[in-house]
């Protein structure tokens, strides 16, 4: 049975073969999305990247997500004009994820009157915007045996080459190239031409994207100064990272990357990979690779998202985070919420009922928590609607605790 639990929190952590439903609020009726698929040469590579509009009306055929996620924006459909320009909203997915992992969450933010963009990046391999997952559910289940049930070791045998001295800077590189690409298309798409305001922009992103969304908001690597790391605690990394291949399950730890100036990327260096036309950020469920104070100077509003359950990140990590931020900052803690409840396959993988029913209990709560908070959010940063504010601070549900400091 652990080892049943271990693998489905595997699955969920890096988004496999998405078969749910989008779930949409029912309290109002669904204003009309569209959805425009393009190529984009990002870093090196060739990327597929979505762009989710406000439409005028419906369009002639729901897009299929790859046959993966079924939401209802509709391909190529005829933008609204009336309320542009739009904000800009940027999404990056978790690790292993795709740009179409967590839809109806993306939607609900177009419903609202934004548009939103995703890619792959280059660690996209249990699900895909297109072609087929490069790791197979096969693939899962012989690295959590060989893991041990331990979901770190799990994660090692299945991305070492991914994670390998924890170098994700191309992930915050990916999203400011985004950002690069979606605005030419503002200048010269017929489709999207003239639809976005490019003075107000936001980020966004889950699990490895929360931390993407992180450094895009300014998250410093002051590695300079040798007192910034201890000797021990980076003496057991080195050692970590070289026996990377022939780790004992339960030997690799994901908390060994919080001593992030150890690493050899970073050691002796401040870097950061801040965009300064990001003016909000919101990452869920966020991995924490930064050392201590790297937040003390980011002065834009952040809201941090993340569960208390079983399968979660660690919380502590975000709380520095949080009590770094100069702050307007919100920090919400949603009670029994899990990291993938973020994804639409939470609610309708069927072996997930049984296993894990905390996935779905109270789901239609955990979900609007997460549509009306980042929806309130944007609206008071990036719109300047001062009533999203009183909604925040407001007690809507039993499930968060918030902590707040507009």
């Amino acid at each position: 049975m652990k080892k049943a639990f271990i693998f489905l929190a595997l699955f969920f952590l890096v988004g496999q073969v998405f078969s749910g439903i989008a779930k949409t609020k029912t309290s109002t009726p669904l204003k009309p999305i569209g959805i425009k698929v393009y190529h984009f040469e990002i870093q090196g590579r060739t990327a597929p990247v979505a762009v989710w509009y406000p439409a005028e009306k419906p369009g002639e055929s729901v897009f299929d997500y790859n046959q993966q996620v079924h939401g209802s924006a509709y391909l190529d459909a005829e933008p609204k004009r009336t309320g542009a320009p739009y904000p800009l909203i940027v999404f990056s997915h978790g690790m292993g994820g795709c740009g179409y992992q967590s839809v109806f969450y993306v939607e609900n933010l177009v419903r609202a009157g934004y548009v939103v963009a995703a890619m792959d990046h280059k660690d996209s391999a249990m699900c895909a915007m297109e072609g087929k997952p490069s790791i197979t559910t096969g693939q899962i289940v012989l690295a959590t045996l060989k893991g041990g049930g331990y979901l770190s070791s799990t994660v090692m045998l299945l991305f070492r080459d991914k994670i390998s001295n924890f170098d994700f800077s191309y992930r915050p590189k990916d999203i400011s190239a985004l950002i690069d690409r979606v605005l030419e298309l503002n200048q010269t798409d017929p489709v999207l031409k003239g639809l976005i305001d490019t003075e107000r922009i936001g980020a966004t992103g889950h699990s490895l994207g929360g931390y993407t969304t992180l450094a895009i908001a300014g998250g410093v690597y002051d590695c300079v100064d040798p007192s910034r790391w201890s000797e021990d605690v980076c003496k057991q990394v080195d050692d970590m990272l070289a026996r990377k291949d022939e780790l004992k399950p339960g030997e690799f730890k994901l908390e060994f990357a919080q001593s992030a100036c150890c690493l050899p990327d970073l050691k002796g260096k401040n870097i950061s990979y801040a965009d300064p036309r990001v003016d909000a950020a919101l990452p869920l469920g966020p991995a924490i690779f930064f050392p201590e104070r790297a937040f003390i100077s980011v002065k834009m509003p952040v809201m941090i998202i993340t569960g208390s359950g079983n399968f979660e990140v660690p919380f502590a990590p975000i709380q520095k985070v949080y009590n770094e931020l100069a702050g307007p900052k919100y920090l919400l803690e949603l009670k029994k919420v899990d990291h993938m409840t973020i994804t639409d396959v939470a609610y309708e993988i069927g072996i997930a009922r049984i296993v894990l029913p905390g996935f779905r209990s109270q789901y239609k709560m955990k979900k609007e928590i997460y549509e009306n908070f980042s929806e309130k959010f944007f609206d008071a940063y990036l719109k300047g609607d001062q009533s999203a504010l009183d909604y925040i601070k407001e007690s809507h549900y039993p499930l968060v605790n918030l902590q707040a400091k507009p």
